[in-house]
Formats: structure tokens, sequence, C-alpha cells
């Protein structure tokens, strides 16, 4: 190992470190060491690892901090790499020289508006582990062409843009676990423009992401409005924010012509709640939302528009009773086909921050189930379907607040739709407006007041 302070770094928070740290880069034995201090840098560190070969940049167990008082990346990782992950893609240049970047056990603080954390492009198998960044603009940010990138365990606090940015990058097997990634201001996790596959957002705290000021925030964003993001997991993660204006904890944007840019998703054992929206699909195709406790979707719960093959199942619809105000919690889905809802419990527990024609609202969707669902104090209507094709409701209870003048019917079937089914339902207070359905719209068979 080789300790930075040997190549005349002072690490004493005053003194200009960067010509030092710059030359440990490019003359040290490829194994850096930070002992404790606070390092001054007033440009990047530019690491093109073609020419200084395999490197590990330690932190002596996290006491020492680099300072970026300039703009750009505290750290700049550059390889090579431009095709795929086969193996055979690989030159063997790339392996004996550049594979395998690590940084960890660091402290990164920005002290310019426009200073970064860490920046990586055309690198193979970067690591970061142990890393606290904060008050950069972006904490780690991604660009060009990567492959088998891991961040985990680091602490991406308190920055003014993205926590961690893939920006227009071609990237495959990407795993982000274990992180808190809090207080970003532009985002926690975004993704804008790029092309991805097999990514792995899990068991991470992602908080607070937002920006009052801004027009719309997220905690994870995949804007494939641009690119694609296919084949990934969001799971085991605590995602939540405050309400802010068209605020969302995770929002997917795909194409506006077709609904194959992003999907192939799981989103999974998750806790989301605590914004406008707590779920915002567009255009997205094959995401399961599945076994998350999702709450205090002050506007909306589950946004879905222009979806296909959309399965919402086995999931809580609630509130935290510990946090006051209105929250509304509807479920909405438009244009949307091949959509299964299964075994959802929909409570809602506060007053609706908005007026409401329904708890789940459907409208112009085709091949719809929704089967073993439990609404509870419904807004208005259970379920309102409107222009609806092939819709079958089936083994549902659904109820309203008792003596709640406000309530109308467990299900409202418009006169516009067609092949609708309700079978063996349980529908509460102030339903028998529900049955018989609107004429020539479908059948129903088995249902039970109560």
């Amino acid at each position: 190992m080789t300790d930075v302070r040997d190549f005349g770094a002072k690490g004493d928070g005053v003194t200009d470190d960067t010509a030092a740290l710059t030359h440990a880069i490019q003359r040290g034995d490829g194994h850096l060491v930070f002992s404790r201090g606070d390092y001054v840098l007033s440009a990047p560190l530019h690491v093109p690892l073609a020419l200084h070969g395999r490197i590990a940049i330690q932190g002596a167990g996290g006491a020492a901090k680099i300072v970026m008082t300039g703009p750009g990346p505290a750290f700049h990782l550059v390889g090579s790499h431009r095709r795929s992950a086969l193996p055979a893609h690989f030159e063997e240049d790339v392996w004996q020289k550049e594979r395998l970047p690590t940084l960890s056990d660091l402290e990164i603080e920005g002290r310019h508006p426009k200073a970064d954390g860490v920046r990586i492009e055309g690198v193979m198998q970067p690591t970061l582990r142990g890393l606290l960044i904060r008050r950069v603009r972006h904490g780690i940010h991604l660009a060009n062409r990567d492959r088998n990138v891991l961040v985990a365990d680091c602490h991406i606090y308190n920055n003014s843009g993205i926590g961690i940015f893939l920006e227009r990058v071609n990237l495959h097997q990407t795993n982000i676990h274990g992180n808190h990634i809090s207080y970003n201001q532009r985002g926690g996790i975004a993704v804008v423009g790029s092309e991805i596959r097999n990514i792995q957002i899990c068991s991470n705290d992602i908080e607070y992401n937002h920006d009052l000021k801004a027009d719309a925030s997220a905690d994870v964003l995949f804007d494939c409005r641009d690119g694609t993001v296919r084949e990934g997991t969001l799971v085991g993660n605590t995602i939540q924010a405050v309400q802010t204006p068209g605020g969302a904890n995770v929002r997917f944007l795909g194409h506006a012509d077709h609904p194959n840019a992003v999907g192939l998703f799981a989103i999974t054992g998750n806790l989301i709640g605590s914004q406008t929206r707590a779920l915002d699909l567009h255009g997205c195709r094959g995401v399961v939302v599945s076994g998350n406790s999702i709450y205090s979707g002050y506007r909306q719960a589950i946004w879905a528009e222009r979806c296909e093959h959309l399965v919402i199942g086995v999931n809580s619809i609630d509130h935290n009773p510990e946090y006051q105000g209105a929250s509304t919690d509807q479920l909405v889905f438009r244009n949307c086909r091949n959509l299964s809802l299964t075994g959802l419990i929909v409570q809602h527990t506060r007053p609706a921050a908005d007026p409401v024609g329904a708890s789940i609202e459907m409208r112009d969707c085709q091949d719809v189930n929704v089967t073993g669902v439990q609404i509870l104090n419904a807004r208005t209507s259970g379920i309102l379907l409107d222009n609806c094709t092939t819709a079958r409701v089936a083994d549902c209870t659904i109820r309203g607040p008792a003596d709640d003048a406000s309530f109308r019917r467990a299900l409202n079937v418009g006169a516009n739709c067609r092949q609708v089914m309700v079978t063996n339902n349980f529908f509460g207070n102030g339903s028998e407006a529900v049955l018989p359905l609107p004429p020539n719209t479908g059948v129903e068979s088995g249902n039970v007041m109560i």
C-alpha cells in the first residue's frame, strides 16, 4: 500500500493537494491509501485505467475526506471497454490493466456548485463500497458504456443533483444494494436516455429525494422516452418522501407509442409511500408489483397509463396512522391492457385529498381481471369501469364507510363497457344500484349484498 502523503499530500484541509494526489495515482503502486485528513482538490483526479493499470483507492476506514472545491467529479474513472459483457468481447489488456477498480471507505464533500462525487465511463467491474458522498451535485455518475457495476453500503446524502445517475449509458449487470440514498434534490436513482439490462436495486433506504421548487420529483426514475430499461428488480427497499408537485416515489416513463421501452421488472417487498403518487407508471410492459406495503399516495397510490401486461398482486394499500393529513390513495388505470389485480387490500383510513369517483378507476382498458380484492371504506365507488372491454370482477369484498352518504355503489359499470363478468362478490352498504348491469354490457351471478 502507498500512503498519498508519501507523494506530498498534506490532508490539512487548506493546502491544494490536487497535484500531489495526481502524482500518487500516476506513480503509486496501484493501492493508494488516504490516511486520516481532509484532502483539498481543485480539479478532478482523472484515472485512465489503460494507462495506469489496476487500482484500488481506500480511505483508511472512512477517516479521510476529499474536499472538492472545483467543478467536475472528485474521481473520474475511465476505461477502454466498448463491447458487451461476453467474455469473448474483452481484450486481454482490459483484464490485465482495467478490471475491478475499487473505491472504498472515503468521504467526498463538495464545495463548488458543479462538483460531483464519482464519474465512471468505459469501465469493467467498477466497485464502490463504503463511501459517504455529500453536498455535491451528482453523487455517482455513470456515462457512455460500463459493465458489471457494484455500488454497496454507501451513504449518498444531501446533494443538489441526483444520488446515482445513469445518464445516456449502455450498461448491463448493475447491483445497487445496502445504501442510504437520501435528500438528493433531483432524485435518488435516475436513469435517463440509457440502454440498461439487468439492474438490481435491493435493500436500500431511498428517502426524501425531492425538490419542493421543481415541477416533478422522484426517488427512483426510469426515463425511457429516449432509451430502454428492461430486466430488473426493485426489491426490499424503503422508498418514501413528502408530498411535492408532480412527485412520485417510483416513476417509469416509457415511449409514447409503444409499451416496450421499460419493463420486465419486479417491484417486490418494498415500503413505498408519502408522495403525490407512490407508483407512477407510463408506457410499461411486463411489470409485476407484488408484496409491497404502499401507503399515503396523497393523490394516487398507483397511476398506470398505456401499460401492457401489468400484474398488481397481494399488496397492502393503507396509511401510516402516525402521519396526519388527507390522503386519497386511489388506484387509476388508463388505456391499459392485459391487466391483473389480485389479492389487494385497499383500506382508506384518512379523508380524501381530492374528490374521487372510485377507489379503483379503470378507463379505456381491455382484458382486465380483478379477483380477490378487498376495498374497505371505498371512495364514492369501490371500482369504476368506463369504456372497458373484457373485464372480470370476481371474489371481491367492497364496502363503503358506515353511514356515509357520499358512498354510491361498490361497482360502477359504464354503459359503454362490453363483455363484463361480475361474479361471486360481496357488495356492501349502499350497493343496491350495482346490479343489474347496464343493458348489453355483460353478465353477473352469485353476488351477495351485505
